[in-house]
């Protein structure tokens, strides 16, 4: 009777995974809510992990990249999402911020703003002289308090509010639709973009604990006191500070088409750990759209992610339960 029990599991293994492609398949078969459609909750913050295609060349996959982060951003900005990672592994998007900057920049304001968000809006990692191998450095040289290489680059825009208004002798017909566009044009929220990779991950972990043990050795030398020990909430007030970024709500998982396998594993490809504890993870690829009513276009149509995958993602974070550990 040794081998009933393996049989038995393996049927139950069997039956769990049919109940789960239906399942996948009843929730996935529906016509997603309009971009702009009212829905129960929205996450805050977003996270966009690319994943590159080894088959493809640089160019192309930088173009994928780029095209979908600027996509997302804006129907980030159409919904009230105020915050938004992007992640890919080989830091291909943080090599190309300038030109990530001047794609996202609000139209009616890039001539106003370009002086004053020069170098602003940017924020680049924080890194050590050449001549320094250490992985921090002081903020000061009064100051003992040291900040990590984190790898995090983060962008900053501002409103991108309607243009003024100008009183012209117009028709009839053009006040009509004057007062309809106006019914329609709303002020877009500040956004704030953060662009990460492999380097922001473990690697950032790495040299945030060994910046915080750093100053405990060096207040240990100039204090009299017992130094105290390190706590998580000081790595996480590091980790997700000033120079961080914050746990994102919602993580979307995109991989450039095409994908060789019809269902390929979960893969998050090092996306930072400690921001993804709370994390609703959304993964769609081309190869599960089997399982779907809208169909897969052709692989030369699909330049960035598809606002359906968008919008379908969204409704998924409004249907989850969010039970926090409890």
């Amino acid at each position: 009777m040794s081998w009933l029990a393996p049989v038995v599991l393996g049927l139950l293994h069997v039956l769990y995974r049919l109940v789960l492609v239906l399942k996948s398949a009843f929730h996935s078969g529906g016509e997603p809510q309009a971009l702009l459609s009212k829905r129960s909750k929205l996450p805050s913050h977003l996270a966009l992990a690319l994943v590159a295609n080894p088959a493809a060349d640089g160019d192309a996959n930088e173009q994928y990249m780029l095209n979908s982060v600027e996509q997302v951003a804006g129907w980030c900005r159409a919904v009230g999402i105020r915050r938004l990672t992007v992640y890919d592994r080989e830091g291909v998007l943080a090599k190309c911020s300038l030109e990530l900057r001047e794609r996202l920049m609000p139209p009616p304001r890039r001539e106003e703003v370009e002086e004053s968000t020069k170098e602003c809006d940017i924020q680049y990692p924080l890194t050590p002289p050449p001549s320094d191998d250490a992985e921090s450095r002081p903020l000061s040289p009064q100051s003992g308090a040291s900040i990590p290489k984190l790898a995090v680059t983060t962008l900053r825009f501002p409103h991108n509010p309607s243009k003024p208004k100008r009183r012209l002798s117009v028709t009839g017909a053009a006040l009509k639709r004057r007062r309809m566009t106006r019914q329609l044009q709303v002020s877009e929220p500040p956004l704030s973009l953060h662009i990460i990779s492999y380097q922001s991950g473990k690697p950032a972990i790495a040299a945030a604990a060994k910046t915080i043990l750093q100053d405990l050795r060096q207040s240990s030398i100039t204090s009299t006191n017992p130094p105290s020990l390190p706590s998580l909430q000081e790595l996480n007030a590091m980790l997700e500070g000033e120079h961080g970024f914050p746990s994102p709500d919602l993580m979307i998982v995109h991989c450039k088409p095409p994908v060789s396998q019809l269902r390929p594993p979960v893969e998050l490809g090092g996306f930072p750990p400690w921001q993804t504890r709370l994390t609703e993870i959304y993964v769609r690829t081309q190869g599960s759209c089997w399982v779907s009513s809208d169909p897969c276009p052709p692989v030369k149509e699909v330049p960035s992610i598809r606002e359906v995958e968008f919008r379908r993602a969204l409704d998924e974070f409004a249907r989850a339960e969010m039970r926090l550990g409890k």
